[in-house]
């Protein structure tokens, strides 16, 4: 039998905030540093800072080069990674449990002690400008990229993480240090960690170690322009043509994402949603097809992709547009209802088999709600979606007429 797994939760004077839960039969340790903020939380200029530092703080600090830092955790067989969103950035490490104490140093030292000197700043704005040609000559990202510009439009959604050339090849050693002050406070971060370590030394360890300033968090309050119908054509020599639909919908914290997260599922979740059906198996127009929900702190949207023949672009878009409004219109069917609702739990609870998963939720539940969510507690409130809830939502999220529409490739077929 699993032994029963219980996470703990502290805060420090300071307002630092430390995670923990522990499984006494795993061999697994994994730390992970959070910010409340993220790449939204920048200003025009600023756009792509807090992704340039993320690089940044892997370049070295007092006590380790550029190479130290990959050897000492790759040595002991771990592995250090990070990522940014548009609400948060995130350090991380994964070593065995008698290895912790390399992987708190590390982390610790990286957080507490990059140098940002201004000779890796010049090299790191160069592979950054380089990562934004990547997303440039990837269309079916780029799509996604301009989409959000247009469904948040002079807001800071709207702008892409990695941020632009122009404000990328500005960055100097300053902007990161007066950025890196800002977003390492200690109010402003989170520390989760999924593994077995008694509590009063991970204590102490967050105390010693990660000792940051006071501060008050810094949040974009920009307000969201009113929304839009827009279409947009962005034209490309490609050999297909990507599409990309949708609407702004609401926050993690509104209850109805339970319902739009099954009206997901079934429109584009997986090879037996109904647009994956229509578009792809049934009408061979597209080979990738589907949709996905993004839920920011204070709003969140809905959208459909696809990539198809520029010929027969107009076509795909016309019979995307039918199968949103048939189930705007006429609902899902119980047996859909129910094999959604079995999908999703059975991807939920797949999901946490890591130690890397458990240590990501233990954080994002306490950025987005304040507290824990038990796995129970969430298959109950998807287990609790009835069919008049997907009806609501999808007169709401379904309105094809209020939809933001990008297409990229060389036809503008089905915009208008």
């Amino acid at each position: 039998m699993t032994p029963a797994r219980v996470a703990n939760k502290i805060v420090l004077p300071s307002g630092f905030t430390i995670l923990h839960e522990k499984n006494p039969i795993s061999k697994a340790f994994c730390i992970g540093i959070w910010t409340r903020t993220g790449a939204r939380d920048e200003a025009a200029r600023e756009a792509g800072l807090c992704h340039f530092l993320e690089h940044m703080l892997f370049k070295g600090t007092s006590r380790r080069n550029a190479k130290q830092i990959s050897t000492d955790i790759e040595k002991v067989g771990g592995s250090l990674d990070a990522f940014t969103t548009k609400d948060t950035m995130c350090v991380y490490g994964q070593v065995l449990e008698s290895k912790r104490d390399v992987a708190i140093d590390l982390i610790a030292d990286m957080l507490t002690d990059s140098r940002f000197a201004d000779d890796q700043v010049a090299v790191e704005r160069k592979v950054v400008v380089e990562e934004i040609g990547d997303v440039d000559d990837a269309p079916e990202d780029l799509i996604h990229e301009l989409f959000a510009a247009e469904m948040y439009p002079q807001h800071p959604l709207g702008r892409p993480i990695l941020g632009y050339r122009k404000t990328v090849a500005a960055f100097k050693r300053n902007d990161l240090v007066r950025y890196s002050r800002r977003a390492f406070r200690s109010s402003n971060l989170v520390v989760s960690v999924y593994g077995n370590i008694d509590e009063t030394e991970l204590t102490k360890a967050c105390e010693t170690r990660f000792a940051f300033p006071k501060g008050t968090l810094a949040r974009d309050g920009t307000r969201f322009p009113s929304p839009l119908a827009r279409r947009r054509h962005v034209k490309r020599k490609l050999h297909q043509q990507h599409v990309c639909m949708g609407t702004r919908t609401f926050s993690f914290l509104d209850e109805r994402r339970y319902a739009l997260m099954v009206l997901n599922a079934a429109l584009g979740g997986g090879m037996s949603s109904r647009l994956f059906q229509k578009i792809r198996e049934e009408m061979g127009l597209a080979y990738s097809v589907y949709t996905y929900v993004d839920h920011s702190r204070d709003t969140g949207m809905f959208a459909a992709y696809m990539a198809v023949n520029p010929n027969t672009a107009g076509r795909a878009i016309e019979a995307m547009t039918r199968e949103l409004e048939a189930v705007k219109k006429g609902g899902l069917t119980r047996t859909e209802l129910k094999d959604i609702k079995d999908h999703i739990k059975g991807r939920i609870l797949l999901g946490l088999e890591t130690s890397a998963s458990r240590m990501m939720r233990l954080a994002r539940n306490e950025i987005s709600y304040g507290r824990q969510v038990p796995e129970r507690e969430l298959l109950k409130k998807l287990a609790a979606v009835k069919m008049d809830d997907i009806t609501a939502v999808a007169r709401e999220v379904l309105d094809t007429d209020r939809y933001v529409m990008v297409s990229l490739g060389p036809s503008g077929a089905g915009l208008n």
